[in-house]
């Protein structure tokens, strides 16, 4: 049972959960001992805290100081806001001398805590867990939308071992080919070749410059919508705003930022497992504080992401007809929320088939103009 891979929270930690005051996570969390009493139930709507201590990129590396006491004393302190998920702190996984081990270990209990229904938040060090969080999925779904936010794309040499610089390419170049749809969020420029933004493109994924989300961070929201799996490096910040991790930057996302993007990350009703990664101890208490807020932000997302409704429901729905004069369009907005969907006509042989993805009102606006939605356009050429 993928249990017996996680050593469970501390009793120093649990006490301390428990002495919180009676508002906050820690007074409501669940532990070890609950898991095990609830472990075969169904587990829909809960969401469940592990940690993998694996630094590592390459199995030669040296292990770096990677402990997530702080982070959950910070958490377990902060107040909850008005939820009905139910919270669990499964532990943490340890390291193994042997690095394939521990990603497999990973991949199991990651695979096992969805397969039970759990949303998992994941505290990590290697990046290049990334791909052993989207092999996770293997047997769960058979096309995977997933998403990364980070400064560069990982789409190193394929060789052997997974590292950080190659995860992607990893998750591209290899079997079971279950990759739908990717989407990288926050690179800069001058970190990334343009060969690599060019093959981003040509694969018809979504690769977003930082300036875009910096300007607005609302433009991340049609793109998070559809996500099952999700990963942020915590590098992706800006130094002045988080140092815990081995690859600082100047520039980058502010804390106000990535704890926006969590949030919407958490907004998603497809999303099952969000992997925060590339985290050193440097003994910070404000980088303990963020990496908990941001968690906080995503869960507070998860208890309040729109209800599942029909899109023939008018009482939820505009139908919006736009007709071109190469292609008659087809959006829906939630009236409530805001957000639009496109539908995308995949009629084959006269066997009459479509789907409705998500987009944003700039699609509509394009549309509007006579132009064609560049979410309508990206999705239709992955099949045309």
């Amino acid at each position: 049972m993928y249990k017996d891979f996680l050593k469970p929270v501390t009793e120093e930690l649990q006490d301390f959960a428990k002495s919180c005051n009676s508002f906050s996570l820690g007074a409501s969390i669940k532990f070890q001992e609950d898991i095990i009493l609830e472990i075969e139930e169904n587990a829909a709507d809960k969401i469940a805290i592990i940690g993998v201590t694996e630094s590592r990129s390459k199995q030669k590396d040296l292990i770096e100081d990677v402990e997530f006491s702080l982070i959950r004393t910070q958490l377990y302190e902060l107040q909850l806001g008005n939820w009905t998920i139910d919270l669990y702190d499964f532990g943490d996984i340890n390291y193994y001398d042997d690095k394939h081990e521990t990603e497999t270990v990973f991949r199991e209990v990651t695979n096992g805590l969805i397969r039970d229904g759990y949303i998992v938040v994941i505290l990590g060090g290697s990046p290049s867990l990334g791909y052993q969080q989207y092999r996770a999925y293997d047997e769960v779904i058979n096309k995977i939308n997933y998403l990364s936010i980070d400064y560069k794309l990982r789409l190193g040499k394929d060789e052997e071992q997974t590292t950080d610089q190659n995860y992607l390419t990893k998750i591209i170049s290899n079997a079971p080919f279950n990759l739908l749809d990717y989407t990288n969020v926050g690179f800069q420029t001058y970190f990334v070749a343009q060969e690599k933004q060019d093959l981003i493109q040509q694969l018809n994924f979504e690769a977003i410059r930082l300036g875009v989300i910096a300007e607005s961070v609302k433009e991340i929201e049609p793109f998070s919508r559809d996500v099952n799996a999700a990963l942020i490096n915590l590098s992706s910040m800006q130094g002045t705003d988080f140092s815990s991790t081995k690859n600082m930057t100047p520039n980058g996302f502010t804390s106000r930022e990535i704890c926006a993007i969590a949030r919407y990350l958490g907004f998603s009703n497809k999303l099952t497992s969000l992997y925060v990664c590339d985290y050193i101890e440097n003994y910070k208490k404000l980088d303990h504080l963020l990496v908990a807020q941001m968690i906080w932000y995503f869960i507070d997302g998860k208890n309040h992401r729109p209800e599942i409704k029909s899109f023939d429901d008018t009482q939820y729905f505009d139908k919006i007809f736009v007709p071109t004069e190469g292609y008659n369009y087809i959006f829906y907005r939630n009236v409530y929320t805001n957000q639009w969907w496109i539908e995308v006509d995949n009629t084959v042989d006269g066997e009459r088939s479509f789907e409705i993805i998500s987009c944003s009102e700039k699609d509509y606006e394009q549309a509007l103009n006579g132009e064609i939605p560049n979410r309508w356009w990206k999705y239709f050429k992955k099949f045309y």
